[in-house]
């Protein structure tokens, strides 16, 4: 894999390039990955991998595919093409019932528009996503969350009745309350002022800490790359060499 130093004046990022072959001991790794709609590829892939604890940014504006990639990673979309791997297993060697159970044990998500039940109170929404995975709600984590996440007092109340910043942080939680090894996040900032992209970032980077969890973030928001060690970056159009 080819490393791009970009200095010190970038938070010596390294933007991760094409590559040749799959290596061991890696978390991710994708070669040739392709995805089509319709007739127009909207994600062309050679080469990628990502290392355990690299937190990452896929990089890109609107329609370069960084959405695209994060939700083939996450095992919610099938390539059409291609070879897409976490810690050495195989998507496309897994059926839709083990592509499940990996999913719901190992990855948690921040989606761009949270999908919070809003009729469901906020400890439900939680709790919610402890279940299925298969775990027991730990009530004393699911307390601990609510609380370090500022929603004490509100875990009663409806989602629909939280604040724009409420329900990013009740996502979050819902997101790590299994203790996922990795957290997807797709523009969880793009709506967002300068000071609560600052807050949320700030939660995640917290929230992966504390979880030992790898964060993975699709996003054009130029403000939160200097978090960030790690690009991927991807061209529009789908040409990503």
């Amino acid at each position: 894999m080819d490393l791009l130093n970009l200095g010190q004046d970038l938070n010596a990022q390294k933007i991760l390039r094409t590559g040749k072959g799959l290596s061991l001991n890696m978390l991710f790794q994708g070669k040739n990955i392709r995805c089509v709609a319709g007739q127009q590829v909207i994600l062309d892939m050679p080469f990628f991998e990502i290392s355990p604890g690299a937190h990452t940014i896929l990089s890109g504006h609107s329609g370069s595919g960084k959405s695209t990639l994060l939700h083939v990673m996450a095992g919610l979309q099938r390539a059409a093409e291609g070879t897409i791997c976490f810690d050495g297993q195989d998507y496309a060697r897994l059926n839709i019932a083990a592509l499940d159970r990996l999913r719901s044990l190992n990855f948690g998500f921040v989606f761009q528009k949270l999908h919070l039940f809003g009729h469901l109170s906020v400890r439900t929404n939680i709790a919610l996503a402890a279940s299925a995975s298969g775990q027991a709600v730990d009530e004393a984590r699911l307390q601990a969350l609510i609380g370090g996440l500022g929603l004490a007092g509100k875990e009663h109340r409806r989602a629909s009745d939280l604040s724009i910043g409420e329900a990013q942080r009740a996502a979050i939680a819902r997101a790590v309350i299994h203790k996922p090894r990795v957290i997807f996040a797709d523009e969880p900032t793009s709506a967002l002022d300068d000071r609560n992209a600052d807050i949320v970032m700030t939660l995640l980077h917290e929230q992966a800490a504390q979880n030992g969890a790898t964060l993975i973030v699709a996003t054009h928001d130029s403000r939160i790359k200097k978090r960030f060690d790690h690009i991927i970056p991807l061209a529009e159009g789908g040409d990503n060499e």
